[in-house]
């Protein structure tokens, strides 16, 4: 009794000499077997994950996933692995807790229960399994620990049968090794794939986001991010190859296909913003007896329409995700948020045990590793938030009000001619005389590229707009802004009496008239100059000064009172 009294803590082991201390042990119980997989694996993609993280952990070079292609109603997971012995299915396999591989860098695992992802979504697990030079497999069933009744849950975790396994001769090469677990009895999500093409899909667009697979330098992503960091894209492919395992994929609507790795950009509406943002740090954690260096490596993108699964960052270890859609604590601005996407390696001499919660879908956020990645990595965002996105979006708005005004003006110019060619059918003119006030012919033509605030654009016109009249985009790459107008914005033409009339802006001196009106070629000018259409061209000043010109210059009596009526009518439609 000493020897287990001298492991209680001073103050209770010495406060009451004259009592007997006996120790607690834990009573494990068979509901533990389905609260942990229902907890630790709660959704299908991080089982799959899991179960394929094990296979190479056994050092498979190639694992295989069969949602029912060959029987239907079953999943059928395979690896290449060394395989288990029937000592390596009872001691290892079926063992909770206390991994072998726990702080291994070499491997995936660390917890122990990975007996429990699969056996979340069936009735029924079938083990077969084989380890080379042997002349024997290891065959065991498996069943679903989740359809425990309430005295079966309470039953002594040691006393509750999971399943049977035995050992039989192997028929085939002895060399041969390999897992395949086969599940049957398929709970409705894990069935619902096996069925359905759009669930199949959904979860092996998912599966591609999350395993860890090759990076190729060809992905139109990695394309971009090579023209300004070429180390950096070197070391993210290096690293993911050698945290990579080909992954093969089967089920009735695609037959044996390689799973390649899913990267922001790979889909037509998957576009950026501007140039993609380069991440590369190594940080250092101190601690007393101990000095490790974390190197932080990615990359950032300001999507140039947001996807609320994209989203946030992928934050990834041993080229695994760990959290998705995470923005390491930046919580401010959501509307601004929305647009961040990107990809996060946490390598170098990371504490995996520490930093990576059990169900491996998220960090401990008080881990020191953890502390230290998200300072840095919150700096970083709200520096990429503020360049990358919240200037570009305040100059992209003041692009389209500017263009937005410029679209009113013309609306307003348009409505003064309609008005003015219902007078002159009235009475009888055949075509609009030309002003005698004077000439803009000196002054500097200017066009709508002129009139937009930013300097930083690049204009041209387009037939093909989505937004009908402009589109504004900041091109992936580029610093500048891609201003594309229709022709009718560009180059804006009036129809008055059957004649259309080239409307033109020139900059001419404040003492000339404010608007022209020529038929050799056919024009109406405004001087952007003249106080009465101002520096700033906005449509109540523009056709209010159109107005004006045009009750001059249409041939009815020329008296100050007539003239004058004509004016008020026209002022009145602007």
């Amino acid at each position: 009794m000493a020897s287990e009294t001298s492991k209680l803590p001073d103050a209770i082991a010495t406060s009451d000499e004259d009592k007997r201390w006996t120790p607690l042990r834990y009573t494990a119980r068979a509901g533990l077997l389905s609260e942990l997989g229902r907890q630790t694996y709660d959704t299908l993609y991080k089982s799959l994950r899991e179960a394929l993280l094990n296979g190479i952990d056994a050092g498979a070079t190639e694992l295989s996933l069969d949602f029912g292609s060959q029987q239907p109603d079953t999943l059928v997971v395979y690896d290449d692995g060394e395989g288990m012995t029937l000592e390596g299915v009872e001691q290892s396999f079926m063992s909770l807790g206390g991994s072998s591989k726990y702080s291994d860098a070499t491997k995936f695992g660390r917890i122990g229960i990975g007996s429990l992802a699969l056996l979340t979504y069936a009735r029924e697990a079938i083990l077969e399994s084989k380890c080379a030079s042997s002349e024997s497999s290891v065959e065991a069933q498996l069943f679903h620990p989740g359809t425990l009744d309430r005295a079966e849950r309470r039953q002594p975790l040691s006393e509750f049968s999971a399943g049977i396994v035995t050992e039989r001769p192997y028929v085939g090469s002895p060399e041969d090794h390999f897992t395949r677990i086969t599940l049957r009895g398929l709970a409705p999500e894990l069935r619902s794939v096996c069925e359905d093409p759009s669930a199949y899909f959904s979860l092996v667009d998912q599966l591609r986001r999350v395993l860890p697979l090759p990076m190729t330098a060809e992905s139109r992503l990695l394309s971009a991010l090579s023209e300004t960091s070429p180390d950096l894209v070197d070391h993210l492919v290096s690293h993911c190859e050698s945290w990579s395992t080909p992954v093969r994929i089967s089920s009735p609507f695609q037959s044996d296909a390689m799973l390649s790795r899913r990267t922001y950009g790979d889909e037509p509406g998957e576009q950026w913003s501007g140039q993609v943002s380069p991440i590369f740090k190594t940080l250092r954690a101190v601690m007393p007896g101990e000095r490790r260096e974390i190197v932080v490596a990615g990359f950032l993108v300001n999507q140039r329409k947001a996807s609320p699964r994209w989203s946030g960052l992928t934050a990834r270890v041993q080229n695994v995700a760990v959290e998705e859609q995470t923005f390491f604590g930046v919580e401010a601005d959501p509307g601004f948020r929305k647009y961040i996407a990107g990809e996060i390696f946490l390598m170098g001499e990371i504490d995996t045990d520490r930093l990576i919660n059990i169900n491996r879908t998220s960090f401990n956020q008080e881990a020191r590793d953890y502390e230290i990645v998200q300072r840095y990595l919150m700096s970083e965002l709200e520096t990429f938030k503020k360049q990358r996105i919240s200037q570009p979006q305040r100059s992209k708005v003041g692009l389209r009000r500017s263009i937005e005004a410029y679209r009113v003006a013309l609306e307003e110019i348009a409505r003064v001619t309609e008005y003015a060619e219902r007078v002159m059918e009235e009475t009888g003119v055949k075509a609009l005389p030309s002003s005698k006030n004077g000439s803009l012919s000196y002054a500097e033509e200017i066009g709508l590229a002129d009139l937009l605030p930013a300097s930083d654009i690049d204009f041209s016109t387009g037939e093909d707009l989505r937004r009908g009249d402009y589109e504004i985009v900041q091109p992936e790459g580029a610093e500048r802004f891609s201003v594309t107008v229709s022709p009718r914005l560009a180059h804006p033409v009036l129809n008055v009496l059957g004649k259309e009339y080239r409307l033109a802006f020139r900059r001419g001196r404040q003492s000339g008239p404010p608007v022209i009106v020529k038929n050799r070629p056919r024009e109406i000018v405004f001087n952007l100059g003249h106080p009465a259409v101002g520096e700033e061209f906005r449509g109540g000043k523009a056709a209010l000064a159109l107005a004006t010109e045009l009750a001059f210059v249409l041939p009815r009596e020329q008296d100050a009172a007539a003239f004058q009526d004509r004016l008020f009518e026209f002022i009145s439609t602007v």
